[in-house]
C-alpha cells in the first residue's frame, strides 16, 4: 500500500521516461498547477492527478503523440482548466455513506429478526455496530492517503478482519439487553423502516440520479416481506418449518443478489454519464 512520498517517486520516475519536450513541456504544467487554489493547499490531490496525467501521456508518447497535442493545449491553458474542475465531494460525505451502514444492517442484523421468537441481543448489536464503525473510520483513513490499488487490498484486509471480529464477538459477548419485535409492533416498526429508507432513497434519486441508495432496496423489502410473514397468523406456522427455513435463506440469498444487480446497473449508469461528460 502505497503512501504519498511512494506516489511522488513514481512520478518522479515516469518523468524521467519523458522525452526532452515532453519534460519541458511537464515542468512548466507542474508549475502552473501549483499556482492554482485547487492545488496550492492538497498535495496529495496534486500527486495524484500529476500521475493520472504522466500515465497518459507516456502512453500518448508511445504513439507519436506530444503532450500539448494528447493534452490540446499549452501548460497555462490545461492548468487553469483542471483548477477550474470541480472536485466532487467524497462518498462518505453524501447519502451514498449510508448504504455501507445500510447492507451491514440488512446482512447482519434484521436477517436475526426474522423470526419473532428470535430477540435482538442489544449489547452484542452495539459491538457489532462499534466494530463496523471502526473499520469504516478505519478504511476512510486509508482512502485519503494511498493508491487506488492500495486501497482496494486494504478494504479488503478490512472486511475480513470485520468478519473474523464479529464472529469472535457473536460467540463471546454476553446475552444481554433482549429486545423482541413482537408480531404486531415488531411488523409496524419494520414496515416504518422499509417506507422511510424507500422514501429517502426515492427522494435522493430525484436530487441525484444514480444514487446508490436504491442498490439495497430489492435486499431491505425481501428482508420485511419474510418478517412479515413470520408475524401473520396464516403464514407463522410455515416459517418455523424446514420449509420456512428454507425461505428464508433463499430470501437472504436473493435480496444479497438483489444488492449486487442493482448496484451493477447503478455503476454501468454513472461509468456511462461519466464518458459522455
Amino acid at each position: 500500500m502505497a503512501r504519498i512520498a511512494t506516489i511522488i517517486k513514481r512520478n518522479a520516475a515516469m518523468r524521467e521516461q519523458l522525452n526532452t519536450v515532453n519534460q519541458a513541456y511537464w515542468s512548466q504544467l507542474v508549475r502552473h498547477l501549483r499556482e492554482q487554489s485547487k492545488y496550492a493547499a492538497d498535495e496529495t490531490l496534486l500527486q495524484r492527478d500529476l500521475a493520472d496525467l504522466l500515465t497518459e501521456i507516456l502512453a500518448a508518447q508511445k504513439n507519436g503523440q506530444s503532450a500539448e497535442d494528447y493534452l490540446s493545449g499549452g501548460p497555462a491553458t490545461v492548468a487553469i482548466a483542471m483548477g477550474k474542475l470541480v472536485k466532487q465531494r467524497p462518498w462518505w460525505k453524501t447519502w451514498d455513506a449510508l448504504v455501507p451502514l445500510l447492507v451491514f444492517t440488512l446482512g447482519t442484523i434484521l436477517p436475526t429478526v426474522i423470526l419473532p421468537a428470535v430477540p435482538l441481543q442489544m449489547l452484542l448489536v452495539a459491538v457489532q455496530y462499534g466494530l463496523f464503525i471502526l473499520a469504516m473510520g478505519l478504511g476512510l483513513w486509508l482512502t485519503q492517503r494511498f493508491t487506488a490499488r492500495g486501497r482496494l487490498i486494504g478494504w479488503l484486509v478490512i472486511i475480513v478482519g470485520l468478519l473474523a471480529a464479529m464472529g469472535i464477538a457473536a460467540r463471546t459477548v454476553p446475552v444481554h439487553g433482549l429486545v423482541y419485535l413482537t408480531r404486531v409492533g415488531g411488523s409496524i416498526t419494520l414496515l416504518i423502516f422499509a417506507i422511510a429508507i424507500t422514501g429517502l432513497a426515492w427522494w435522493q434519486n430525484r436530487q441525484h440520479p444514480n444514487s446508490w441508495l436504491p442498490a439495497v432496496l430489492g435486499s431491505l423489502w425481501i428482508t420485511t416481506l419474510l418478517a412479515l410473514l413470520a408475524r401473520m397468523p396464516a403464514t407463522s406456522g410455515l416459517m418455523v418449518t424446514g420449509a420456512g427455513n428454507f425461505l428464508i435463506g433463499l430470501g437472504t440469498l436473493l435480496g444479497d443478489a438483489s444488492v449486487l444487480i442493482i448496484g451493477w446497473r447503478i455503476w454501468q449508469a454513472r461509468q456511462q454519464k461519466s464518458d459522455e461528460s
